[in-house]
């Protein structure tokens, strides 16, 4: 049997023994780590940008150099991918629980994106560019997702 006075006693030293051990930023650390990230993910989109521009330069010629104009952006966003894994490794369980749902979401929302345009072109309709649509809407889902369920910014 326990009593309103146990009860409130219980909860004082339950926030005594973790208001030490918590934080109200990031450590130095985790903000190294985010830096690092978020410079290497520019890189990685940077390149991208200025390969699509070489793309758009000199893919269109009948050369054999128009096979690598067309596989350089895919360097950078096979780049962009492993940054990714190694940030997420980076996370502790904690950031991960709340760093996996908006990937989540933003994958459906991405899935459901291409599936409607392929339906759609399917049926006649010409969307240009559909692809950026795509990455588009899974980018915002993604994002939404992590503002609603604070999870970290990188």
């Amino acid at each position: 049997m326990t009593s309103v006075l146990d009860a409130v006693l219980a909860s004082a030293y339950a926030r005594s023994m973790t208001s030490d051990l918590d934080f109200d930023r990031e450590s130095p650390i985790e903000r190294r780590r985010q830096r690092r990230f978020r410079a290497r993910i520019w890189v990685g989109a940077a390149g991208y940008l200025l390969a699509s521009f070489a793309l758009s330069q000199w893919g269109h010629a009948n050369s054999p150099w128009r096979v690598v104009w067309a596989l350089l952006p895919l360097l950078f966003l096979v780049w962009s991918v492993i940054v990714m894994v190694l940030r997420v490794r980076q996370m502790d369980e904690y950031q991960r629980k709340l760093f996996f749902p908006g990937v989540a979401v933003g994958f459906t929302a991405s899935t459901f994106a291409a599936i409607t345009l392929g339906t759609l072109g399917a049926a006649g309709f010409s969307v240009p560019n559909g692809g950026w649509s795509v990455a588009i809407i899974g980018i915002l889902a993604w994002q939404f997702t992590n503002l609603l369920k604070g999870a970290p910014k990188a």
